[in-house]
């Protein structure tokens, strides 16, 4: 006869018949695994703060720029140099008004020069000239504008327009050699404070 023994049985726990385990059980949760509904809510309030302080950095950078001025004296020089009129440039505009476009063309035969600002209130003001068919210096700025009365302005006699485009309000002074356009988004206040500055005088420094 063998000695080899019958494998030893399995001990079944208490109250479980012989010959029978009992089913393991799923392992207990750890604790890591659990996220209460507190939890998201933090998370995503911590989430929201930082995303509030990069909008809110971004917005004070933007906010934070200026406006560079333009020196203007070259453009001025070379329109003065070549223009068969006066080239009228503002003197005594406050500092706030910032110079931010100038240059001097040909349509033709003539000689055109403008001038760009913003004004203090942050809108458009700009002076246009040009020896050409006054018509089409006027629509090149404020196209479909309609007679808005006139204004006496040191002593001279401007056409005022409105609604037109792309410049909503035009100040318009018909000279015998050349057409003056001061115009923009700004208000008549500052236009006409625009156009009582021009002077045909020296370059400004």
């Amino acid at each position: 006869m063998s000695d080899q023994q019958p494998p030893a049985r399995a001990e079944a726990p208490d109250g479980a018949p012989e010959g029978e385990v009992a089913a393991a059980g799923p392992p207990p949760r750890s604790g890591r695994g659990r996220k209460t509904v507190g939890d998201m809510v933090r998370s995503l309030a911590v989430v929201l703060v930082l995303v509030f302080v990069v909008v809110a950095l971004n917005a004070r950078d933007d906010g934070g720029e200026t406006l560079r001025p333009l020196d203007f004296s070259g453009a001025l020089a070379q329109a003065r140099s070549s223009a068969p009129y006066d080239v009228l440039a503002p003197i005594g505009l406050p500092g706030s008004w910032v110079p931010t476009s100038a240059r001097t063309g040909r349509d033709g035969d003539a000689v055109t020069w403008h001038l760009g600002y913003v004004t203090r209130a942050g809108d458009y003001a700009g002076v246009e000239q040009g020896d050409g068919d006054p018509g089409s210096v006027v629509a090149a700025v404020a196209d479909g504008a309609t007679p808005d009365g006139t204004a006496t302005i040191s002593g001279l006699r401007w056409r005022r327009l409105d609604g037109g485009r792309p410049e909503k309000r035009a100040l318009v002074l018909d000279g015998e050699a050349v057409t003056t356009v001061v115009a923009g988004g700004a208000s008549w206040a500052e236009l006409t404070a625009l156009a009582r500055s021009l002077q045909a005088g020296p370059v400004p420094g």
